[in-house]
């Protein structure tokens, strides 16, 4: 907090003692790049050349398109830009004694000549990051749609495939340096984009499995202001499905930011902050020992964001970027829901501090040079609020203390370099990335020991009878560093007029990975008609992750010798006296790493089609197929054998261990549309139907039958046949407006269990078995009820008693799968139901005076108010899948109900 306070210090200072930067310059020449459609062309390099003396001034334009010529001698000049795809723009001017008025350079599109000079982000359809798949929201679009928790990521979450996501979910991709969050507050985000150029050799992740990020910088011309304020009350929200009450909530959100010149044309700034004081609910809805519990518990969170960065434009064209933020993210009473009990809450508070420092150099129209320096501080704490023993009866409730305590400092730091150089007919593009992690690592979690019991007759029984003790002795502290590094050469080739070609090639290092072979190839097609108006795409690349810090984490830690994790089967209840001091205490349990793990790798091809309909509408296609290789999942190698029951190594119990041994399928078509109407209205939508199918549901998931992973393959756990996201702007006259954000999709699917170790692998994950297809079966309603013995016949909103062994039919709010033939039942099978969702915003603004000022926005009022889940659609979750849990085939928590919020706005 106390850097914050004195960058906050140092910036005012600045603004305070240089206010005599900002007056007019004689002898000066500025204006504004844009493309043949008005949207302003950033990074592009205008020349202006003395008539007369043939002097040459070079500037690069900035995030506006905007360039200054600063001590102009008077003269006749013609000012000038090229970037790849247009003509040259060029008009003449002359500079006196009195102020030159702004130009406005306008580019046109071009043929194709023999060569060709880029510094510029172009429009040109044949880019390779230019694709119209991908789904770009700029800041105009961002503050005009319903923002639920003022998470600017929100939007672009829906656009993201779950297939080309790694172990750690989404990458976000931040002003370049990539990471797994976003710090920064949602007033500092500029633009938010997904799947743009998909087969980049920069990223370590498919276009659809990462969120990029640009953030804003400060105006070099006039200073800007805004601050919002932001409310939500339980009072006018609906009752959620499964609360008795409607219990009290209120949110409320304060964000401000502003930005301008500290020395004109030479140094700007930005500053924006948030503060976010939000008393959430949770809902428990579990089956005690005393019957039905339904109560809800108060979630609050404190969470403050500042964002501070400066622009120093030491020469035309050489830019230093200097940024920091800090937030500080406090939640109190986590983890309770559902099964939860209250007394389960553990708190936890994460604060991270980063600074950043970059410089981008264009020593010439077809080269530029960029070097990244950041460095990230990271603690993460999480404390339960009780000691005490956790008890869980999967499927029905969880008691006791949650048995979380750690504590975990991560530094970061980060260094890049990239260079772009164009050559004829070559757009070259090469870099590096070397990152170092220090990670200081404390673990008291499970010191207290927690209580698993298969059912709930099995712990109300008069003598409760767990299936399962565990608990962790011995030193929970631990350190170690990680560096990864990584190179990349890209090469994007025009060949033709219509035909472009982009080859790639991407080198993954791990320092604590003793496989080096991590090439990964990268290549990307586009063919255009003649009139330009239909682009073809085809691309293919593999696409290695990083090991997360998680396996050398639990590796190291849970080795045996820092902590000994004992693991007790059938114990009494409760534990008499030290479990370290009992006579029969068995062997310990350990993690390891698989001596050949490697990186997990997935390989993905794809052909589309985009047809561009009018002047900003396109409409796409695009089939995509993902192949994921080498995945990881967790396997107890000691488990007891099949045929005799006994450990491999009876110096252990379990021995999990993490291998990179999954696989999974992807399949999927993609129909895009967007269109911008004249300013007035904005459109991205997309619908997807997919398929998707692998053997592990992530890094710590671990099978039924470790010596049989067959029955593991199954339906992936994100895993949607259909989805619809639309987001959408209307702009009316008289200040009115409207956004929307729309999302359908069908269910996902959960995994049905027995609920009972009867593999004895101390794991309560073992899947029913099929017997005979032939034989007769009982089926019950949901509640229980009889309904018949018919041989194969399944009856609609029923459970199934098959052979002894449960399986699964359709049910009224849940539709289940079944495959006929002996041998345990597939993972995820069951299928919860569709997902409807649909958000709106209006909004109302009031210009409060004119601003005579050219160039000054006139002060502005802006109100709004957010409708979430407007149709009050109860989108059930968490569908419990164990058959001995009275929720069998139910779900016991949804997402939340119609909430309605309203913000002010003023900016000026």
């Amino acid at each position: 907090m106390r850097k914050a306070i004195w960058l906050g210090v140092l910036i005012a200072w600045f603004f305070v003692a240089l206010p005599a930067a900002m007056g007019q310059n004689l002898g000066q020449v500025e204006g504004t790049l844009e493309d043949p459609t008005g949207v302003p062309v950033a990074q592009a390099e205008v020349k202006l050349t003395g008539q007369n003396t043939g002097t040459v001034q070079k500037v690069v334009t900035d995030e506006a398109g905007h360039f200054a010529f600063t001590g102009v001698a008077p003269g006749d000049y013609v000012l000038s830009a090229k970037v790849e795809g247009f003509e040259k723009a060029q008009l003449q001017l002359k500079v006196g004694t009195s102020p030159t008025p702004a130009q406005r350079l306008r580019l046109k599109v071009a043929t194709v000549t023999e060569e060709i000079t880029v510094s510029a982000q172009s429009s040109d359809p044949l880019s390779s990051e230019q694709n119209s798949t991908a789904v770009q929201v700029d800041h105009e679009l961002l503050r005009s749609l319903p923002a639920k928790d003022a998470n600017p990521l929100a939007v672009a979450s829906l656009f993201v495939d779950p297939s080309a996501n790694g172990a750690e979910g989404t990458k976000i991709v931040v002003d370049g340096v990539e990471g797994n969050e976003l710090d920064v507050p949602a007033s500092s985000v500029k633009s938010v984009s997904v799947n743009k150029n998909p087969y980049s050799a920069e990223f370590g992740r498919p276009g659809k499995g990462r969120i990029e990020v640009v953030t804003r910088g400060g105006s070099q011309r006039h200073f800007h202001s805004r601050f919002t304020f932001t409310f939500r009350d339980a009072n006018l929200d609906a009752r959620n499905a499964f609360a008795d009450v409607r219990p009290p909530r209120r949110r409320e959100l304060f964000e401000g930011a502003i930005d301008g010149p500290l020395v004109r044309d030479k140094v700007t700034f930005f500053l924006g902050g948030e503060y976010l004081k939000d008393n959430d609910t949770a809902f428990v809805a579990a089956e005690t020992p005393s019957g039905r519990l339904v109560e809800s518990l108060g979630i609050p969170r404190r969470t403050p964001r500042l964002f501070g960065r400066m622009d120093f434009r030491l020469t035309p064209l050489q830019i230093l970027s200097v940024r920091y933020n800090w937030s500080r993210d406090s939640l109190g009473n986590q983890g309770v829901g559902a099964f939860d009990l209250p007394e389960r809450a553990w708190n936890s508070a994460n604060e991270t501090h980063e600074v950043r420092i970059s410089e981008t150099v264009i020593p010439s129209a077809n080269f530029s040079n960029e070097v990244r320096f950041d460095f990230r501080s990271r603690t993460k704490e999480a404390q339960s609020l009780t000691d005490a023993p956790a008890i869980l009866v999967p499927g029905a409730f969880h008691s006791g203390g949650a048995q979380i305590s750690r504590s975990d400092r991560e530094n970061i730091m980060d260094v890049q370099e990239l260079v772009s150089y164009v050559y004829g007919r070559h757009t070259l593009r090469l870099g590096g990335v070397a990152k170092s992690r220090f990670i200081d690592f404390t673990d008291r979690s499970d010191f207290g020991g927690t209580f698993t019991f298969s059912d709930l007759a099995a712990f109300t029984s008069k003598q409760p009878r767990p299936f399962k003790f565990t608990v962790n002795q011995g030193d929970p502290r631990l350190s170690f560093t990680q560096h990864e590094f990584t190179y990349f050469f890209q090469d994007e080739m025009r060949f033709w007029p219509r035909f472009s070609l982009l080859l790639g090639l991407r080198h993954e290092l791990q320092s604590n990975l003793h496989y080096y072979k991590n090439l990964a190839p990268r290549v990307a097609l586009a063919y255009t008609t003649a009139n330009g108006q239909t682009v073809l795409r085809a691309g293919g690349g593999i696409f290695y992750q990083r090991q997360p810090v998680t396996v050398e984490e639990r590796s190291l830690l849970l080795d045996g010798s820092h902590l000994r994790q004992i693991v007790i089967s059938n114990p009494s209840f409760p534990l008499v006296g030290d479990p370290s001091s009992l006579a029969n205490l068995p062997p310990p349990s350990v993690v390891r790493m698989d001596p050949n793990i490697r990186a997990a790798y997935a390989i993905q091809a794809s052909l589309g089609v985009e047809q561009k309909l009018g002047r900003q509408s396109y409409l796409s296609a695009e089939y995509t197929m993902l192949r994921g290789l080498e995945l990881y999942r967790m396997r107890d190698v000691n488990a007891p054998l099949p045929a005799t029951g006994l450990r491999p190594d009876p110096n252990f119990l379990n021995i999990d261990q993490f291998e990179t041994s999954g696989s999974s399928h992807s399949h999927s078509l993609n129909l895009g549309f967007r269109t911008s109407v004249r300013g007035k209205l904005q459109l991205v939508s997309q619908y997807t139907l997919s398929h998707a199918i692998d053997d592990t549901s992530g890094l710590s998931s671990l099978p039924a039958d470790n010596f049989d992973l067959r029955s593991e393959r199954g339906r992936a756990d994100f895993d949607q046949r259909h989805r619809f996201n639309l987001a959408g702007v209307l702009k009316l006259p008289h200040g009115f407006g409207f956004g929307l954000i729309a999302s359908v999709g069908s269910g996902i699917p959960y995994n049905i269990t027995t609920g009972f170790d009867n593999n004895h692998d101390t794991v309560a994950n073992d899947r029913p078995s099929l017997g005979n297809p032939n034989a007769p079966f009982t089926s019950f309603g949901i509640d229980g009820r009889f309904i018949g013995q018919t041989p194969g016949v399944l009856y609609d909103g029923a459970k199934a008693l098959f052979a002894g062994s449960f399986l699964t039919v359709n049910a009224n709010d849940v539709h289940w799968l079944i495959l006929p033939g002996a041998g345990n039942i597939g993972r995820n099978i069951g299928n919860g139901p569709g997902f409807v969702n649909l958000d709106l915003r209006s909004s109302k603004r009031f210009k409060l005076w004119n601003n005579r000022e050219k160039g000054n926005r006139s002060p502005e009022l802006e109100f709004r108010l957010d409708a979430f889940n407007i149709l009050n659609h109860v989108n059930r979750k968490n569908f419990v899948g164990p058959l001995s849990s009275p929720f069998f085939g139910r779900a016991n928590s949804a997402h939340p109900a119609r909430e309605l919020q309203a913000s002010a706005k003023f900016t000026f």
